[in-house]
């Protein structure tokens, strides 16, 4: 299932994620970072509050002040242990596509066409239904692809609110890859398309990418991640911003 695609969102934004999550659902996101950013935060939430916020099952938060990504999640107001291996994988002040697949036992992260992390599930995936992002960071495109979700995931049905399906492009970490718009490796600087705004005590950040669908990405291997030699998936089976919660 694939939806229209979401452009220039304002940020902070809050997004339901058409059908909530379920195994091959992957989500795009398209954007560049500030020349000037410090902290920005992708999360994958269960419910729309943000002020008491909502649990939050995938926490992304790119922060340019310590060079990493922290990924953590919430439950009940309260954080979990950090995992932040891995060095910075995306520039201040460029472009950058995020990749989020969800899988049975974890979520997978990639940025610009290579893999980034695995996140085994803290929270049940089933609960998601929001995508959330905030911070020193502008995104022209928010995307949700993958196959139909199984009757068990589908939480109920949003209608009128996303266009018709489109159909998902190539995606792997080589042959298959083509850069974002405007990605220019080695070339500092993207024009501001929009100032931040909204920022309250607990920015959430939630990151987009696209997912396994008919006849598009190519796979993303089990035990590893995209990777450029795997057959195209037919089919996937299985598959208030309040507190400065993000900035501590």
């Amino acid at each position: 299932m694939a939806s229209q695609p979401i452009f220039n969102p304002v940020i902070p934004c809050v997004q339901p994620i058409p059908g909530g999550a379920y195994p091959g659902l992957m989500i795009r996101i398209r954007g560049s970072s500030f020349p000037n950013a410090e902290r920005f935060a992708i999360n994958l939430q269960c419910g729309p509050n943000t002020d008491p916020r909502d649990d939050i099952a995938l926490h992304l938060n790119v922060r340019y002040d310590h060079m990493c990504i922290v990924r953590n999640h919430l439950a009940s107001m309260s954080w979990g242990p950090e995992d932040v291996d891995g060095a910075m994988p995306i520039a201040r002040g460029q472009a950058f596509e995020a990749l989020v697949l969800v899988e049975p036992s974890s979520f997978k992260v990639a940025f610009n066409g290579v893999h980034f992390c695995q996140f085994s599930h803290r929270l049940p995936f089933q609960r998601v239904t929001h995508l959330t992002i905030d911070g020193d960071v502008s995104v022209q495109s928010i995307g949700f692809e993958g196959a139909a979700p199984p009757p068990q995931y589908a939480p109920p049905q949003q209608q009128g609110y996303y266009g018709a399906p489109q159909q998902p492009g190539a995606y792997g970490g080589g042959q298959g890859y083509e850069p974002p718009p405007m990605y220019t490796p080695g070339v500092q600087g993207m024009p501001m398309q929009q100032q931040r705004s909204g920022m309250g005590t607990g920015a959430a950040v939630g990151l987009g990418v696209g997912a396994l669908a008919a006849g598009g990405l190519a796979g993303y291997a089990l035990g590893g991640g995209f990777s450029s030699h795997d057959s195209p998936v037919d089919e996937v089976q299985v598959a208030e911003f309040g507190g400065d919660d993000w900035m501590d």
